[in-house]
């Protein structure tokens, strides 16, 4: 399996085979930020994969999701995380707070 990172100054994206890994790092953009921009994900041929880094037992990370994507939030996340999810897979590294997959529809 090749590894090819493509530099892009806003965000990070590695390509692994046929899946495309997008970082995003809530260290230095909201969970607001993050939600509206997984939301809106359009799916090419390619299995979109995003890694959430730093989100720091934040609130409501990766909500609302309508989209096969995978999601990987690497730390720990506060209330409702992955809440009102249909097509997505949502793994978190870490620990979860109460809510967690609250009013799933898949």
């Amino acid at each position: 399996m090749s590894l090819t990172a493509l530099p892009n100054p806003n965000q990070q994206k590695f390509i692994f085979g046929k899946k495309i890994m997008k970082i995003f790092d809530l260290e230095t953009k909201s969970v607001r930020e993050l939600n509206s921009l997984l939301q809106t994900c359009q799916l090419s041929k390619k299995k979109l994969t995003w890694e959430i880094r730093n989100p720091k037992g934040g609130h409501a990370i990766a909500v609302g999701l309508q989209e096969a994507i995978n999601v990987n939030v690497i730390g720990s996340t506060g209330y409702y995380c992955g809440g009102m999810n249909k097509k997505a897979e949502i793994h978190v590294f870490g620990s979860v707070g109460p809510g967690v997959g609250e009013n799933m529809m898949s």
